[in-house]
């Protein structure tokens, strides 16, 4: 009864606030017919090379189907599903394996309801959602996906609102929703997992053509409360230099019954770069404070991302979430030659209090086809991971093809 009453006090909420009762579709048929349809089809292969245990391997074929209605007055439904699949191609000694792909899952990763009107949109169910410490990180085969509702409000082009409750997180290789207070008590390393009332979020954002603002607020039920400031400026510059600069800045405390034990724990970003005609040059650095009393020497928190979040120095494998206080600096230069060729290359230094340092040197390359292979692209991606302690150290690459329809 109690997650009940999350998922139905904001449908009430939102007709309150749109005044409008539900009405039944006067052509049926017209209401799928006008839906839309939507997927992709992706290959991948990903090798990771160690120094100090077997490597890993792993191919999976898949992708997804997404369908959603037209709307009618007020209502819309969609549905997503997802699929990876390895056909019997992989080593059967599971130690070679990099199961990170998922090798025979199938699972309705969406399935909801939209409900819409006058720049208020609430959407109850499984769903994809997009914010900085809680979003798809498509990076594999399938995205994360939420249970829950998210409630935006539109009041401005400008403007917008935002409010999220997650009760479930499906993982990228599973096919299994669990509770949020389950998941996070698993990845900060508690024996029994806790179920928890959920994570609730709210944040707004501002945009025009030049300056980005954005501010959130994180609630995640007895483990701890988050704030998050981040900002972006675009110069008007010249024809051929255009420099931009990004702060952000965040911090957490335990609240609740502390699941986690203590937290104290905040970071600090700057981002400064500038376009160069096809070019572009960024110079980034993270710095969060060591606390020798909080969870992970004061590490800055994110239970729902694998180096997905905002933080101006991740990498593909390598971040600042979850590991240790301490500094990082990134240099990224990206070339795009053309519509169709998208390269990037970065290489990062991570300095930790109590975790080993390391460096990740990044490659990144797509191809995007057009005309009669509309929808089809290539990508390749590798990071080499290097230190002074031979376990952190290997050399990863993913090799993806994939068609979106």
């Amino acid at each position: 009864m109690k997650q009940f009453k999350h998922f139905i006090y904001p449908f009430i909420a939102f007709l309150g606030m749109t005044h409008i009762p539900i009405s039944h579709s006067k052509d049926l048929k017209s209401y799928f017919e006008n839906g839309k349809v939507s997927g992709k089809i992706r290959a991948y292969y990903n090798q990771r090379d160690y120094d100090a245990k077997p490597d890993e391997g792993a191919f999976s074929f898949g992708g997804a189907l997404r369908a959603q209605t037209a709307s009618t007055e007020l209502v819309s439904f969609g549905v997503g599903f997802y699929t990876a699949q390895d056909f019997g191609t992989n080593d059967d000694d599971p130690a070679k394996v990099n199961g990170r792909l998922g090798s025979d899952i199938g699972v309705l990763g969406e399935a909801y309801v939209k409900l819409s009107k006058s720049g208020h949109t609430l959407t109850i169910g499984r769903q994809l959602i997009n914010t900085p410490f809680a979003n798809s990180g498509d990076a594999f085969m399938i995205p994360f996906a939420f249970e829950g509702w998210t409630y935006q409000f539109k009041s401005s082009e400008k403007l917008t609102f935002e409010v999220d409750y997650l009760n479930a997180i499906k993982n990228r290789n599973s096919d299994e929703f669990v509770d949020v207070g389950d998941w996070t008590s698993a990845r900060f390393g508690i024996a029994d997992a806790q179920s928890t009332s959920g994570t609730i979020n709210v944040g707004a954002t501002y945009k025009d053509d030049s300056f980005k603002v954005q501010a959130w607020g994180t609630r995640y039920a007895e483990f701890y409360d988050q704030l998050y400031l981040h900002g972006d400026y675009a110069f008007k510059g010249s024809v051929k230099f255009k420099p931009f600069v990004g702060l952000q800045y965040g911090m957490q405390k335990d609240s609740g019954d502390a699941l986690v034990g203590d937290v104290t724990s905040s970071i600090y970003g700057v981002n400064v770069g500038t376009t160069m005609g096809a070019f572009k040059l960024t110079l980034g650095l993270n710095i969060v404070p060591d606390d020798e009393s909080s969870y992970k020497n004061g590490a800055f928190l994110s239970p729902y991302t694998f180096s997905t979040s905002p933080l101006f120095t991740n990498n593909m494998l390598q971040t600042f979430e979850n590991v240790d206080a301490g500094s990082a600096g990134k240099i990224t230069l990206n070339y795009k030659p053309s519509a169709q060729i998208a390269l990037k290359l970065s290489f990062a230094n991570f300095n930790f209090d109590q975790v080993v340092d390391r460096n990740a040197l990044d490659a990144d390359a797509t191809y995007t086809f057009t005309n009669d292979l509309k929808g089809l692209s290539l990508r390749w991606r590798m990071e080499i991971v290097s230190s002074d302690t031979a376990s952190v150290e290997q050399t990863n690459m993913r090799f993806q093809t994939q068609y979106v329809f």
